[in-house]
């Protein structure tokens, strides 16, 4: 495993054939931080216990990888991705997956799934005797449940940031509703943004915000930050011990095992790179910050 993350790390350090010619490419690195600043705040904005959604969802798409949100209907796990959609350069692209009519991901047909596996993976789509790129940045699961089949574990094992989400607290309920009755609440949810609530979202009502295009977060800056997370982020190599020890325990220590693959644990590690680069904006910086 070792051998093939300092082989991504060489790559992304010489460009890793994405486009940008240095570590970031001549962006703004100030600028760019502040514009995920912005998009975190957006996509808070009139929801209530999904800070965690929305943290995981911004670093997915920072790192290049996938989310699977699992939860009961009408807790926002769709609105959340559609909301990151606004802030980034680029097509926003929704399919309800069913094999009759219920609309989850584990549910499509196996025909689906296996174009799915790469089009997650590799970014590429077999049209005929043709393979075509797909520019995807991210793409964002939503089911009721887990998946049951074990022909379903390959595309499972491609999101790689996975979150249950649960109905809100009764402590948050009082919170959302006070939003959505049009009242400024405790906290002043109405303000600072200048949102409107968009009707026909399910459970959790969408909020139309007024984004500023030159706020948007562009492909070239999104390709700089992982290339920047690669280049200056060096994960200690007591975590990487951690991992590797964490697969043993998970595959030889419980019953029953928990099988974890070896490019999961590689896309992991890419993942606190990214996370170290980053941080949490209204934290200290991380351990793993350069």
């Amino acid at each position: 495993m070792d051998v093939i993350i300092r082989q991504q790390r060489d790559r992304a350090a010489r460009g890793g054939g994405s486009g940008v010619g240095s570590a970031l490419g001549g962006v703004d690195t100030r600028k760019l931080r502040g514009k995920i600043e912005h998009a975190i705040k957006v996509m808070q904005e009139g929801l209530v216990e999904r800070d965690t959604e929305v943290r995981l969802l911004v670093l997915a798409a920072l790192a290049g990888e996938h989310v699977l949100f699992i939860g009961p209907p009408g807790t926002a796990k769709s609105e959340v991705g559609r909301r990151l959609s606004g802030l980034i350069e680029g097509q926003y692209f929704e399919r309800l997956l069913t094999r009759f009519s219920v609309p989850e991901v584990f549910k499509a047909n196996s025909a689906i799934l296996n174009t799915l596996l790469t089009i997650l993976n590799e970014r590429q789509f077999d049209n005929g005797t043709s393979r075509l790129r797909v520019p995807l940045v991210t793409l964002v699961g939503a089911s009721n449940e887990l998946p049951e089949s074990e022909e379903l574990d390959a595309l499972y094992d491609r999101f790689l940031v996975r979150k249950r989400v649960g109905q809100v607290s009764a402590a948050g309920l009082t919170q959302l509703l006070d939003y959505y009755a049009g009242s400024d609440g405790p906290d002043g949810l109405n303000g600072g943004i200048g949102a409107s609530v968009r009707a026909g979202s399910g459970g959790a009502a969408g909020v139309a915000v007024a984004i500023d295009p030159s706020r948007r977060l562009t492909l070239r800056e999104i390709a700089s930050v992982r290339q920047e997370a690669v280049r200056r982020v060096k994960v200690p190599q007591h975590v990487i011990q951690l991992v590797a020890d964490l697969r043993t325990y998970l595959q030889e220590k419980i019953e029953p095992p928990v099988y974890v693959s070896d490019r999961r644990l590689v896309k992991a590690v890419a993942l606190m790179q990214v996370w170290g680069w980053w941080g949490d904006l209204s934290r200290p910086p991380s351990p793993l910050s350069p």
